[in-house]
Formats: C-alpha cells, sequence, structure tokens
C-alpha cells in the first residue's frame, strides 16, 4: 500500500548539489570592486580589461557577469567608494557640529579636517585621482555625479556658514545672500585643492601643508568672523 507523505515534508528533505552561502553576490560584488580598484588605478580605466579584473577577484570571466553588467558598472561601484571614503574623510557631521558650538573650536576644526585630509592623500593617493581625475575623463554621466559631489560639498559649506551666523560667529547682514554663502561655499574648500594635488604628486612637505592650513584659518579669523567672535576666538594678552 502506497503510503502518501504529510503536507510539507518535501519542504525539509535536504537539498542536493552546493548549498547557497549567504550574501554570497554582495561578497562577489566586493571582491570585484577591490579588484577593479587595483586595475583601474594601475592601468586606467580605458585600458583596464574584465579579464584582469576577473582574474584579480579569483573567478573567471563569465562568472563575474553573474554579479556586475561589466566594466561601466564596476567603475560606478568603485566611484561611490572612493566617494565615502572622501566623505569619511571630510566628516561633514563634525563641520557642522563645530559651527553650532563655540568659536574657539573653528580653528582647530579646520586643522582637523586639514589632517584627515592629508592623511588620506598619503594614504590612498589612488582613490583621489579616481575621483579628481580618472572618472571624469570617462562620459558624461560620470562628470554630473563629480559635479553633484562639488555641490554637495558646497552645501556643506553654506549649511555650516548659515549655523556660524547663527551662533554669532559672522556678522548677520541683510546684503549677505544665500548668493554670497554659495561663493564662500566654493572659496573656502578650493583653499585646500593645492595642497592636496601637490600631495597627490608627491610634491609638498609639512611646511607647505601648514602653509595652506593656516591660510584657511586666517580666511576665517580675519575675514569671515565678527568682531565679537573674533575676539572671542583672540587668547586674552594676543595682539588685535
Amino acid at each position: 500500500m502506497l503510503e502518501l507523505e504529510p503536507e510539507g515534508a518535501a519542504d525539509h528533505r535536504p537539498r542536493r548539489g552546493r548549498p547557497r552561502s549567504a550574501g554570497l553576490a554582495e561578497r562577489r560584488r566586493e571582491e570585484l570592486t577591490d579588484a577593479a580598484f587595483s586595475v583601474f588605478a594601475e592601468q586606467g580605466y580605458e585600458k583596464a580589461s574584465v579579464s584582469e579584473i576577473a582574474r584579480r577577484a579569483g573567478i573567471g570571466q563569465g562568472t563575474l557577469y553573474r554579479y556586475v553588467d561589466g566594466k561601466r558598472e564596476l567603475l560606478d561601484l568603485v566611484f561611490d567608494r572612493c566617494v565615502d571614503a572622501l566623505m569619511t574623510a571630510v566628516s561633514p557631521d563634525d563641520v557642522l557640529s563645530v559651527t553650532r558650538g563655540e568659536v574657539g573650536d573653528a580653528a582647530q576644526a579646520i586643522r582637523a579636517l586639514g589632517e584627515r585630509l592629508y592623511r588620506l592623500a598619503d594614504a590612498r593617493p589612488e582613490l583621489l585621482r579616481m575621483v579628481l581625475v580618472q572618472a571624469g575623463t570617462v562620459d558624461e554621466e560620470l562628470r554630473y555625479r563629480i559635479q553633484g559631489l562639488y555641490q554637495t560639498f558646497d552645501s556643506i559649506t553654506v549649511r555650516a556658514l548659515n549655523n556660524a551666523r547663527d551662533s554669532g560667529w559672522i556678522p548677520d547682514r541683510r546684503s549677505d545672500t544665500e548668493e554670497t554663502y554659495a561663493l564662500l561655499g566654493r572659496l573656502l574648500p578650493a583653499l585646500a585643492v593645492p595642497g592636496i594635488v601637490m600631495a597627490l604628486q608627491n610634491d609638498d612637505d609639512a611646511e607647505r601643508r601648514e602653509t595652506y592650513v593656516s591660510a584657511a584659518v586666517t580666511m576665517l579669523q580675519r575675514g569671515i568672523l565678527s568682531d565679537d567672535a573674533r575676539a572671542a576666538d583672540t587668547p586674552q594678552g594676543a595682539a588685535g
């Protein structure tokens, strides 16, 4: 007599074949992003081959296409990783937090930001080159993404300046429009660019780095702060 299985019993049978590894697709994409980053940094995007990226990741070229559409998608993944590292170095939350606090913390915050950016340039120069140089030459879509990144930095600086105004650090003049703050938002980060470029070219030293960071501090203290904030930022007994 044929015995029928209880309903649902078949669902609990062991499945044949290799069991699926949880998170395998995500791990593979991470490995491919690592490999693509190395190949792009060494050879440039145009000369990099999918076969070499697959080889670096330890998989076959056919397997690569199970996880990404191809080299262009890998560039997007690499670019996203580079932007994440850059935003971590900038630390927008720290920048905005400082401008809501005591004015005496401002110079220290600028120096800390400079140190983080130079540390990134020293440790991962290929990462910054990818964002500042290589990616922008690939196609219009990535150029728009880079432009969006700059606009993000502009927005952070404008928000910081608005916080500083509300905290009494800078004069609250009616003539200071959002356009004025947007201009300062472009100018202040631009002070760091020459120093970062020199760091990427190994054409800088500690003295030059200090010069660029000090210039940003001086612009803040002498060109942006209100008289009251400048007085509060000056140590007692120091020359005005």
